[in-house]
């Protein structure tokens, strides 16, 4: 075999960093954490069974006080996060509304600066029209003023000498 750069079998060895034992070490840790959790909750269950089958008066009196005060939590903190929702799908209309305003405001003033425009596009088009109007009136009188002259040099000049 030849000695080349290229060839896989030449290069070196890296060495290994352990970068997948820290990860294992963690998926374990969580995975018995997990673990751990269901094993309290299935004893927390067979304990509760027990007290309502085989407990005592006692017992079942703090059972059943234990179960109302979780059921009165579990109110509380319905309430609690319906008030919440409340109050946030509040501030969204109210957001919502402030949008919808500021939205017409902007087209009330959009449509004002358009009737505006179309205002002052009206006036410019009525002066010009006049304007124009008025340069025909003009040339008018003037081709008028000079036909009138021209037909006086004309009568004068063609006025046959009676004397």
């Amino acid at each position: 075999m030849e000695d080349s750069r290229n060839n896989v079998m030449f290069r070196k060895t890296k060495p290994y960093n352990g970068r997948n034992e820290t990860s294992l070490d963690s998926e374990y840790q969580a995975e018995q954490a997990r673990l751990e959790q269901a094993k309290a909750k299935r004893h927390q269950i067979a304990e509760s069974r027990r007290v309502a089958l085989f407990g005592s008066t006692e017992e079942k009196a703090a059972y059943k006080q234990r179960i109302s005060q979780d059921a009165q939590l579990q109110l509380i903190m319905r309430e609690q996060q319906a008030k919440e929702q409340r109050e946030k799908e509040e501030r969204t209309n109210a957001r919502v509304e402030e949008h919808r305003r500021m939205m017409e405001d902007l087209e009330r003033q959009r449509e004002a600066q358009r009737r505006a425009k179309l205002i002052q596009m009206q006036n410019e088009n009525r002066l010009a029209a006049m304007a124009k109007h008025t340069d025909n009136l003009q040339k008018k009188v003037t081709e008028d003023r000079r036909d009138r002259e021209m037909i006086q040099e004309n009568i004068v000049n063609y006025q046959p000498n009676v004397f």
